[in-house]
């Protein structure tokens, strides 16, 4: 084993843009490997398959170079043909599968990165070896490294429920790639579990395949996320320095107002507050953290997370016609009866018959994480427990 000197696990989009900006700040790629499965800057994010799965920000937002933020837009003007459903009143939302397009041809650019070793593997532990880390692999091997940047982005999801089972073509777990419509009739009564982006996408696909059988939606909140206005000139604001958990709610409820969300100025006032909001979030100690995150974590995620035009207009299309309902509840279980129906229980009490289930709850724990929290590699979040406790500069802390 020959430890590298940087090693960066996870082959997504955070490594990718990490490794664009260390190349172009000159740094020397002399001893930088990547671990990861997939092609470097496709991810869970990006590396679909079904070109009905779009980006849920506009062109000119997808912003690689901070200096020179039309580079993707103009990267896609040049080189996407053909796609009518790009264009919308409020800009260009392409496939996502084009980003991942966009992000490779930046890395064939530059011979240095093109040619960095990438270990075609998923790192499953790791543990202190003198002054450096030694890297377990899920293909038994081990390599080291005397720094580590943990770039694994989303960890596939697991059903939201105790009793796990087994997935099927008409039991997806994981529907981030989108290869899982082929699989389903186009009658089939379908349960979506969860209302946020990867529902919408669902959702948006199935209407462009002309799926003529009923969906249900369950998600706890019953909400879909706003969909992307077209909000512009949105300044960064600068952050009270010292407050509870108290005052950070209400700066951003200051911040802004009692507009709907829905609304332009909304979300111009909104992406406000997320140009230095992960410096504010790191000022807060983990207790107000905790407390932030168990009240309004789920709001958060469906303020951020807007949906693009295309896959809210079909949601709205489905709900106009009834095709499509939102039932306010949580899944508990699934059992699938001899003749191939799936029962799909719900904390109220009631039932759906599905032919199909599609698992749109969100990501899971990643595997990763979990074992060096529970070996002691690294000290856990004071509250958020299957959290790791990070610094200020977002490096994880040792639990000795």
């Amino acid at each position: 084993m020959t430890p590298s000197g940087l090693c960066i696990i996870g082959s997504g989009y955070s490594a990718a843009a990490l490794l664009l900006h260390l190349e172009a700040r000159g740094a020397k790629m002399d001893g930088v490997t990547v671990i990861g499965p997939q092609a470097l800057g496709t991810g869970q994010a990006f590396g679909c398959v079904n070109d009905d799965f779009r980006l849920n920000v506009r062109a000119e937002l997808m912003q690689v170079w901070p200096d020179d933020p039309g580079h993707f837009a103009n990267w896609a003007a040049t080189n996407i043909a053909g796609d009518r459903e790009a264009d919308t009143d409020v800009g260009a939302f392409y496939r996502r599968r084009d980003f991942a397009s966009y992000i490779a041809s930046e890395i064939r650019a530059r011979p240095a990165l093109a040619s960095l070793p990438h270990i075609k593997a998923s790192a499953v532990n790791i543990s202190a070896s003198g002054d450096g880390w030694d890297i377990e692999l899920d293909d038994g091997s081990t390599t080291g490294a005397s720094r580590i940047v943990l770039a694994t982005g989303n960890p596939p999801p697991v059903w939201p429920f105790r009793e796990q089972i087994a997935d099927t073509p008409s039991l997806v777990r994981v529907p981030w790639l989108g290869d899982w419509p082929e699989n389903i009739d186009g009658g089939a009564r379908i349960v979506v579990i969860g209302s946020g982006l990867t529902a919408l996408d669902a959702i948006h696909t199935l209407r462009h395949r002309q799926h003529h059988g009923r969906i249900t939606l369950v998600a706890p909140d019953g909400m879909l996320p706003p969909v992307q206005t077209g909000w512009r000139d949105a300044d960064a604001l600068e952050w009270p320095q010292d407050v509870r958990a108290s005052g950070f709610l209400k700066f951003m409820r200051d911040t802004v107002g009692d507009i709907p969300w829905e609304d332009t100025e909304w979300q111009r006032r909104f992406e406000s507050l997320r140009y230095h909001i992960s410096a504010a979030w790191q000022r807060l100690d983990a207790a107000d953290q905790g407390r932030l995150m168990r009240r309004f974590g789920w709001l958060w995620s469906l303020a951020r997370f807007r949906a693009g035009p295309q896959a809210f207009g079909s949601a709205q299309m489905l709900l106009d016609t009834g095709q499509l309902d939102i039932v306010t509840d949580m899944v508990t279980g699934i059992t699938t009866t001899s003749d191939g129906v799936h029962e799909v229980g719900l904390a109220t009490g009631a039932r759906f018959s599905a032919d199909a289930v599609i698992n749109c709850s969100g990501a899971g724990r990643d595997p990763l994480i979990t074992r060096i929290l529970d070996n002691g590699t690294a000290a856990r979040h004071q509250t958020v427990r299957h959290r790791p406790a990070m610094t200020s500069e977002l490096a994880l802390i040792r639990a000795d």
